[in-house]
């Protein structure tokens, strides 16, 4: 069957991981193998750059299978964000004292329901130390300083700032507030989508530079992994099929595979089936987010986490984040269903929001929701960007019960939502959902404005295959490691569960994970 592994004629058809050994002919006897080496990588995005740069630096032969002309993925792209904690020196520099505990307690709550406490100890405990390899080892650039949450004034130059919830009080019993988010200077085109020349190219690019450095690792561009070769009799992972163009070729992998292929963000029917709450959402990804890598994992009997889990932003999101930091105009404002009511503390990091609204949204009618703000909050929109601000505006009126009609909300239910907000507003206190007092700004100034809030601007997915702490791919039938399999970045499931925690930390898991999947399997004892 098609991601299935490998059955050659004369040779016993493979089975699943954990099944009774054959007693045919191994598999290996009856493949001709067009490339040999110690570790194949399937994907050369951040994770499989990382795992590629640690297999080789440890002396092993490695083969990159990467789909597109040039490596990348969604990392070369992206806003050019990192998240890492800890305690490392772009903190310190800027005078913030973080520790691994601190990280570790944030990220535990900050992922929600699912969250794997070992893969998130390992994370929190391996950051500061990624810091430390990205500039001295990589040679990538931070930014110099701190960009501090608005109101206060933003810093574009700056290298440090927050883009979770680090600062929300919803945290404040397990974790101090630290910003964690480093900005890189990035290498010009493509440019990121979120922060001009501060993009992804600014860390990947010097990370491939090290890489093709390598005379071991050799790169197989525009090159599909499709399936994997799994041996019964041997018990373990063989190798790799692949289709250069319309040329079908083996690769056989001495020691270990890595998958590091990408999420399923463009997979219609994988996001139907995993994600529906996030299904017919624009994806955030490559056309390498294709779900191949989870599923040439599953076609061996690998397990999987955390598959519903997903990332996604707001139609608003850059009012409630200024520069992709915390905090912005909307967090003074409300957010409220369709039924006039809030749901959510305003000032949550914006992937929280759109989760929570689409989760929820059949029951409680979320997905379209209303953002109420006054005239004075509209003046702290930056003239700049007020005339795209202003196509948000749904709704406009002079009192907030005319306001009602005009959006359609039961009534006297949004009048009875906004009296309450401004009474806690003139003491300085969300006794709801316990928004940050800064943000407790009484809206009551005419004209009142609605503006219309989606969930639908950009998504990828954070689950996949279920790994260890080694990167080592877990078997759905023995519960143990599939032997010669190891996954990292979007294809495996590692610290993300039901919420995303914060921007930067796909990328900081890429690395992370990463860098031990190929330590890990570069260890490893060759088979041959």
């Amino acid at each position: 069957m098609k991601g299935a592994a490998i059955s050659l004629a004369g040779v016993a058809a493979v089975g699943l991981v954990g099944c009774s050994k054959s007693t045919a002919a191994p598999v290996e006897e009856g493949i001709s193998w067009d490339h040999e080496t110690d570790i194949i990588i399937v994907g050369l995005g951040g994770a499989g750059a990382a795992a590629a740069y640690e297999a080789g630096a440890a002396g092993a032969d490695v083969i990159a299978l990467e789909l597109a002309a040039e490596p990348g993925g969604s990392t070369n792209i992206c806003g050019g964000l990192v998240n890492i904690g800890g305690g490392n020196a772009l903190q310190k520099a800027a005078g913030f004292e973080d520790s691994v505990d601190n990280y570790y307690n944030f990220l535990v709550k900050a992922v929600g329901l699912g969250a794997d406490e070992e893969q998130i100890r390992v994370f929190a405990e391996k950051s500061p130390e990624l810091y430390t390899w990205l500039t001295e080892t990589i040679g990538v650039k931070f930014k110099p300083g701190y960009s501090p949450k608005w109101p206060d004034p933003v810093n574009m130059e700056a290298g440090l700032t927050c883009t979770g919830d680090e600062f929300s009080n919803d945290y404040a019993d397990v974790s101090i507030a630290i910003p964690r988010t480093g900005w890189v200077e990035g290498e010009g085109i493509p440019q990121g989508a979120l922060t001009g020349q501060k993009n992804g190219s600014g860390f990947f690019q010097p990370l491939l530079r090290a890489v093709k450095a390598m005379s071991n690792i050799h790169i197989m561009a525009e090159t599909a992994g499709e399936e994997l070769i799994y041996d019964q009799d041997k018990q373990r992972v063989l190798g790799v099929k692949a289709k250069q163009g319309e040329k079908a070729i083996t690769v056989k992998a001495r020691k270990a595979v890595i998958l590091t292929a990408g999420g399923f963000a463009i997979n219609k029917d994988m996001m139907k089936n995993y994600c529906p709450a996030y299904s017919g959402t624009p994806a955030l990804g490559t056309r390498g987010d294709n779900g191949v890598g989870i599923k040439m994992g599953q076609a061996v009997g690998a397990d999987t986490r955390n598959m519903h889990s997903a990332y996604t932003t707001l139609s608003v999101s850059s009012y409630l984040s200024q520069a992709s930091g915390a905090g912005g105009p909307l967090s003074q404002g409300i957010l409220v269903s369709q039924f006039g009511t809030r749901f959510i503390a305003e000032d949550h990091y914006y992937s929280y929001t759109p989760d929570y609204m689409l989760q929820n949204h059949y029951r409680a009618k979320y997905n379209p929701s209303y953002a109420i703000i006054d005239s004075q909050i509209l003046a702290d929109i930056p003239e700049a960007s007020l005339e795209k601000f202003k196509s948000f505006i749904s709704a406009e009126a002079n009192s907030i019960e005319e306001l009602a009609k005009k959006l359609g909300t039961p009534e006297g239910a949004l009048e009875n939502t906004l009296n309450f907000y401004n009474a806690g507003a003139a003491k300085g206190k969300d006794v709801v959902f316990n928004k940050q007092t800064k943000y407790m700004t009484p809206i009551t100034k005419a004209p009142f404005y609605a503006l219309t809030v989606k969930p639908s601007t950009s998504t990828f997915t954070t689950g996949g295959l279920r790994i260890n702490t080694d990167c080592q791919v877990i078997s759905s039938i023995s519960g143990q490691p599939i032997a010669g399999l190891y996954s990292a970045g979007r294809n495996a499931s590692n610290v993300m569960a039901q919420q995303y925690g914060g921007s930067g930390i796909s990328v900081a898991t890429c690395f992370v994970f990463g860098r031990i999947a190929g330590q890990k399997a570069a260890a490893e004892t060759s088979w041959v």
